[in-house]
């Protein structure tokens, strides 16, 4: 089951955001292997980079996000940065016919 998590930025820019996602995905990548971060982890920044959306499934997309964090807090200050998980409303799938 995956999870979406919001971060928001008080300052920031897209370019600087999306370098720590690269970062981070790329930490990943080193410990569980490029596909299975590619399965497990995706991303969209805002236009203006004050705010990323993670979509995480799994160990290896839950260590992204948790670097992410981690670069956030190295880069812009723990005040300056939020995390809050999106809850999302799914339909059930249905049966295969």
């Amino acid at each position: 089951m995956s999870q979406v998590l919001r971060f928001k930025f008080r300052a920031a820019d897209r370019e600087t955001v999306e370098a720590d996602v690269a970062l981070a995905i790329f930490a990943a990548e080193c410990v569980y292997g490029r596909p299975r971060v590619r399965m497990e982890a995706s991303y969209l920044v805002d236009d203006d980079g004050r705010a990323c959306v993670l979509e995480v499934a799994g160990e290896a997309g839950e260590s992204v996000a948790r670097v992410f964090a981690g670069l956030c807090a190295a880069r812009l200050g723990e005040e300056a940065y939020s995390v809050h998980r999106v809850t999302t409303a799914r339909e059930p799938l249905g049966a295969i016919t």
